[in-house]
């Protein structure tokens, strides 16, 4: 009688195994179909961090090109006022 039950509980063991046996080999096989797509993801997010990094320089020196040309603009602007008031200084000044 001891060894029956003996025999079904490691019939039952056995089963249990059996299933986690079955259970790792689906999760192998389902880990193997995500591997590629967990690479093709990361390349795909090296890809947008590198043009991201791209954009970001491009758009640094779009940014640096129009204060340059601001500040060229301001000079012209300034330097129009000056002689404006240095004109009007002479034209006062000489009557």
């Amino acid at each position: 009688m001891q060894k029956m039950k003996q025999d079904q509980e490691l019939e039952v063991i056995s089963e249990g195994l059996d299933t986690l046996k079955n259970m790792a080999h689906d999760l192998n096989e389902e880990m193997d179909r995500q591997v590629p797509l967990m690479d093709e993801i990361d390349t795909k997010v090296d890809k947008a961090a590198s043009d991201l990094k791209n954009t970001n320089v491009r758009l640094k020196d779009t940014v640096n090109q129009l204060r340059s040309s601001r500040n060229f603009c301001i000079d012209i602007i300034l330097l129009c006022i000056i002689l404006g008031i240095a004109a009007y200084l002479y034209n006062v000044l000489k009557n």
